[in-house]
């Protein structure tokens, strides 16, 4: 989790695991809104606690009133903008969760794979727009050259991304023809 900016650390040494736990909470997220009682259930304490430790970092915090929601309020210390390293960290992080969930399926590793390729499609039309409008230096491989990878870059990596259905439609097909028990009743049995 993000860890709180230094001067709220300094302001609040004294404060407890909770206290830190929820800022640091707030602060990681602070495009979301929590209420006391999502707050209360997720650090096994009593709404009067949150409401007590929110008291007292108020001037850090965004409270909405009529609805007891806290955010972490980004006119004071926004961390998209100054947590560079964190922001970078958090989306890489991000990303990597996300190839390593879907790289565990068939389906998901052909979209895994089409990802960059389409991506690199882009990345390469962008120099290939680039060389065209003169807006960078000349290159000395032709433009056609250019857009030609690109557009193969970018077609191979929907083709490959477009298998992921496929994919799924053939292990759905193959899982639904195996019976339950491939051993057989009497073999069941015997193994137990």
């Amino acid at each position: 989790m993000a860890r709180v900016p230094t001067d709220f650390e300094e302001e609040f040494e004294a404060k407890g695991e909770t206290f830190f736990g929820i800022a640091e909470l707030l602060y990681a997220n602070p495009d979301r809104q929590y209420t006391q009682d999502e707050l209360a259930d997720r650090f096994e304490c009593s709404k009067q606690t949150i409401s007590n430790h929110n008291r007292d970092m108020t001037a850090w915090l965004t409270r909405y009133d009529g609805q007891t929601t806290y955010a972490w309020d980004v006119d004071v210390h926004d961390p998209g903008s100054t947590e560079g390293i964190t922001a970078t960290y958090q989306f890489y992080t991000d990303l990597y969760a996300v190839f390593k969930k879907h790289s565990k399926t068939a389906p998901g590793m052909y979209a895994v794979l089409g990802f960059p390729l389409v991506l690199a499609g882009a990345v390469v039309f962008a120099f290939y727009i680039g060389f065209s409008l003169s807006i960078t230096a000349d290159s000395a491989i032709p433009l056609v050259i250019y857009l030609a990878i690109a557009g193969g870059s970018f077609i191979t990596g929907v083709i490959v991304t477009l298998i992921s259905p496929f994919q799924a439609w053939v292990n759905r097909l193959l899982w639904s023809r195996i019976p339950a028990n491939p051993f057989g009743k009497e073999n069941e049995e015997q193994r137990s």
